[in-house]
């Protein structure tokens, strides 16, 4: 063999060296997340005796894979040296964009005091320290703005930058008596007043005391403000707040209107037309053949005997009595009494499991559907008779304009008819009952009360003690009394 073959052998020797060596490498599998903010590192070796790439080899993999951003090198050198193998682990991480602050407001008063009076050791209440109004005065701070902060930009491991969200404004009003620092970040009292806050709008009103009775010596009230009334409100005499009404003596036959809360220290005595109406809650002693409507809660602490009430949350008579009897009470979530109804199966009805005031407005839906279907028969009936007369050519004129005018109002009342349908499907879902309603009764619950939960109802024939009412399955059941 001459010197030609021996370096020709040669080479093809170590071309097949270089070869075995290659197929003896383990692979590197480098994978990255949708979002770009994940990389894992996959050494593959099924026989685990492969040839490991060292350091640099995987570097340049992921800087081929532009993958310069939060690599945990230490990780990367403890997998090649304990030759973990045949899994994929997180190398690198990005970081996640951090959204800024939203700006707020901070009260300096308190914005959740309750009309609701303290229940003494012997069960009566005490009406004269509720501490219900709140006072503030001219040139207190009574809130600050805090700005938002910006967000803080995220990067891939890729290295390009993620967008942050920056907080946004706090969103306030100023209204009546309020006046602005100079530098936009503090708000003080501009007279003695009560501070009120309705939707995003923040007022100082002054509070209105009357000494005496509310009668013929002071005539109907009409305040832009809180009322404390000393004495008595009188028959035929009307109140109405834009905050809270606080009155120490009775209610006769009287009209009682706030926007806030309602707060009776006594009782009231409608005499069948005494009605009180608080967008807050109503907080009276007693209760008696008047009609209470309450945005929230309706508190009683002896009885409510031949009234109407109506609570967008709860009505509980707890105290002394706490008895409930004839008429009617409606409330969204819970009635709680001691006593429901009488010994003398005096007829009461008790309603849970809906908004009164959604109720009454589905109910109206209802009326409108009704009437809109009357009118649309009328038409339905009309129309044809007309459509034929015009085909004969015997429409007169005065009957032309009739036509189009009955062909117009279809179209609206269609249209009308289609908007109530949705309402009325949404307020359908509202109404069903919810199982968090019930009505309780902590000492009895009387033979002659009606008790409806959703829509269920069940007529009590005898009575019952420690009782809870609810709607299961579409049925009134009950069980022993939860509170």
């Amino acid at each position: 063999m001459g010197a030609d073959d021996n370096k020709k052998l040669e080479e093809a020797n170590v071309s097949e060296d270089s070869k075995n060596n290659t197929e003896n490498d383990a692979k590197i599998e480098i994978d990255i997340s949708k979002d770009e903010m994940e990389a894992t590192l996959c050494i593959i070796s099924p026989r685990g005796t492969e040839n490991l790439p060292d350091f640099d080899t995987v570097l340049k993999e992921l800087d081929a894979k532009n993958i310069t951003y939060g690599l945990n090198y230490d990780l990367i050198k403890e997998i090649l040296t304990k030759r973990i193998l045949n899994k994929p682990i997180k190398i690198a991480s990005g970081t996640a964009p951090v959204d800024g602050k939203d700006g707020y407001v901070k009260y300096h008063f308190d914005l959740k005091q309750e009309a609701k009076p303290k229940i003494l050791a012997d069960g009566t209440a005490d009406y004269y320290n509720l501490d219900i109004i709140i006072n503030v005065k001219k040139g207190q701070l009574i809130a600050e703005i805090f700005p938002p902060t910006k967000g803080t930009p995220g990067k891939t491991v890729k290295g390009k930058p993620v967008k942050a969200k920056n907080g946004r404004e706090a969103r306030i009003i100023i209204g009546k008596n309020v006046v602005m620092s100079d530098d936009k970040k503090k708000l003080f009292a501009n007279i003695d007043g009560q501070p009120i806050i309705s939707g995003n709008k923040i007022s100082v009103l002054p509070v209105l005391e009357i000494k005496g009775d509310v009668g013929p010596a002071t005539g109907n009230i009409d305040f832009l403000g809180s009322i404390t009334v000393f004495g008595n409100v009188k028959s035929g005499f009307s109140i109405k707040s834009a905050g809270d009404i606080e009155i120490n003596g009775i209610v006769e036959a009287a009209e009682i209107e706030s926007e806030g809360n309602i707060i009776i220290k006594r009782g009231v005595q409608g005499q069948g037309k005494g009605y009180l109406k608080a967008n807050g809650s109503i907080t009276a002693r007693y209760i008696e053949n008047a009609t209470a409507e309450a945005g929230e809660n309706i508190e009683i602490l002896d009885a409510s005997m031949h009234s109407s009430l109506s609570a967008g949350k709860n009505i509980t008579a707890k105290g002394k009595k706490g008895l409930i009897v004839g008429g009617v009470a409606r409330a969204g979530e819970k009635i709680v009494a001691k006593t429901i109804g009488s010994p003398m199966c005096t007829y009461t009805e008790l309603e849970v499991g809906m908004n009164p005031s959604l109720k009454l407005k589905y109910q109206e839906i209802c009326n409108k559907l009704h009437a809109i279907e009357s009118d649309l028969h009328k038409i339905e009936q009309a129309v044809p008779v007309l459509e034929k007369l015009k085909e004969a050519d015997q429409l007169s004129p005065e009957k032309e304009t009739l036509l189009e005018k009955l062909l117009s109002t279809k179209d609206v009342l269609v249209e009308e008819k289609s908007e109530l349908l949705i309402e009325k499907e949404n307020l359908d879902l509202a109404i069903s009952y919810s199982d968090k309603a019930n009505i309780s009764a902590s000492d009895v619950c009387y033979a002659g009360v009606n008790i409806i939960i959703g829509n269920a109802s069940l007529k009590i024939r005898d009575k019952i003690d420690h009782v809870t009412f609810y709607n299961y399955g579409g049925q009134i059941k009950f069980g022993p009394y939860e509170g």
